[in-house]
């Protein structure tokens, strides 16, 4: 049986910082407030979390298996409806424009789960997970570990323990993506790129792009890959091979999709190679596919194909969800809508391909006119998700503002843990701000969501 169900469907994640010595709390405040921080300048806000989420060293490793479970069940509802990604493209009627979709590659490849960092919100603990965030473009935030070590050194008994690195496992998954013939070194491209959006276009700065990806390249190097770093305007060759001057190119750090990119003939270059199999992306464009909300649906369509524990697992874990969209039968829709009529104020609508929560509705800010009216109009082109709205747990945070200014909220947390090969390493932890009401839209960190981090405590410290 699988690792989530052996530990529970049950599995509870709350935060233990106030069950933690007052004195030893303070003292870490206090540091903070003094620290010259902003570490997380790759997203910046207008203020910074004091503290980090404390969490059961035990329940943290939980809350990983319960997400690795997650993303195994939807990648099973995928390959009910598509053996490879093209088929699972039109399946979703996806209109991205994913240029580097090889729409051969198999669903059956370990590569489609390699990096995933699946956002779930608590209530009472329990973990609902609403999104899965499956592909390259999902790190982002370089600062994080910077954050849980400088939170672990100002804790003074040292009994709160830093979560497993993610720029360290991500650098082993990178360098077991594509292993060097003859038991050598593989070269792996680590580059920069123009863009459209995402975090290039934001930096605007060919410069602070590297600085904001050297860390990934120091640790690609310590997981003895050989490491090139170089603008994708650089790179050159095709079907027969990838290279950046005399180097051969086994292994592209592909940290975006290429929706984004901004530069066509490179694009091309990379295309070509990508196709022929003549270099890896470290996670294939086909992951994003799994990132579609619909897939949360088709999950619940498929309840009794799954397994027993796989079923309970669903159910205890993942919201009901919904589609509206192209392709779908009248029957099944005019059952949605009404359901979707019925249930208005318990329920919100997303795209199923959207970003940012643009497009997020709750049923019980509009009216019931309005609701069936978005419902209708947007589902005629785009594929809409309706999920049961998750009202998550709320937790005392300490904040400081850029001008120094110290405030505390009851704020809620949307928590993620980073899954590299299917296993949980490090966590991403947004609030809203100590000044924004959380009722009115998602947490997101381009509408001024705090980032933070978490440290674990040993259940010998229990």
């Amino acid at each position: 049986m699988e690792a989530y169900a052996r530990c529970g469907s049950g599995a509870a994640l709350h935060d233990l910082w106030h069950r933690l010595p007052g004195g030893a709390r303070a003292e870490l405040l206090r540091r903070s407030a003094e620290a010259d921080w902003w570490v997380l300048d790759a997203l910046p806000g207008s203020w910074e979390a004091l503290r980090p989420l404390v969490f059961s060293e035990a329940a943290y490793h939980r809350f990983g298996a319960l997400a690795a479970g997650v993303l195994r069940c939807a990648l099973l509802a995928c390959r009910r409806r598509a053996g490879t990604a093209g088929e699972l493209y039109r399946a979703l009627h996806d209109h991205r424009d994913l240029r580097l979709l090889d729409p051969s590659q198999r669903l059956s490849a370990a590569a489609l789960l390699r990096l995933a960092r699946p956002d779930a919100l608590l209530t009472g603990g329990t973990p609902w997970f609403v999104e899965l965030n499956i592909g390259p473009n999902i790190y982002g935030v370089p600062g994080l570990e910077q954050r849980s070590a400088a939170f672990a050194r100002g804790w003074r008994d040292g009994a709160l323990a830093e979560p497993p690195s993610t720029l360290r496992a991500r650098a082993a998954c990178l360098a077991g993506a594509a292993p060097a013939a003859g038991g050598g070194r593989s070269r792996a491209l680590v580059p920069t790129w123009r863009a459209t959006s995402g975090i290039a276009a934001k930096l605007d700065d060919t410069r602070a792009l590297r600085r904001y990806l050297r860390p990934a390249a120091a640790a690609a190097r310590e997981a003895a890959l050989d490491v090139c770093v170089a603008d994708l305007s650089e790179v050159r060759g095709g079907a027969d091979g990838l290279w950046v001057g005399d180097d051969r190119i086994d292994v592209v750090f592909n940290q975006f999709t290429s929706a984004v990119l901004a530069d066509a003939g490179s694009v091309g270059v990379l295309r070509a190679a990508v196709l022929a199999g003549s270099v890896r992306l470290f996670v294939p464009e086909a992951a994003c596919l799994l990132s579609a909300k619909q897939v949360l649906a088709w999950m619940h369509e498929d309840l009794d194909l799954y397994e027993p524990a796989d079923r309970e697992l669903i159910l205890a874990h993942v919201p009901w969800t919904a589609w509206l969209g192209p392709g779908q039968s009248p029957e099944l829709r005019r059952g949605v809508l009404e359901r979707a009529a019925r249930e208005q104020t318990g329920l919100v609508v997303k795209p199923s391909c959207g970003r940012g929560g643009a497009g997020f509705v709750a049923g019980h800010q509009v009216t019931a006119r309005e609701w069936l009216g978005l419902l209708t109009r947007r589902s005629r082109e785009h594929t809409l998700v309706l999920q049961r709205r998750v009202v998550p747990d709320r937790t005392r945070m300490h904040f400081r503002g850029r001008d120094g200014a110290r405030k505390v909220a009851h704020v809620p947390s949307v928590v993620s843990p980073f899954l590299l090969d299917g296993r949980i390493a490090g966590a991403y932890v947004r609030h809203p701000g100590p000044e924004a009401d959380p009722a009115v839209a998602p947490v997101n960190t381009a509408a001024g969501g705090v980032s933070n981090t978490v440290l674990l405590l040993p259940d010998t410290q229990r």
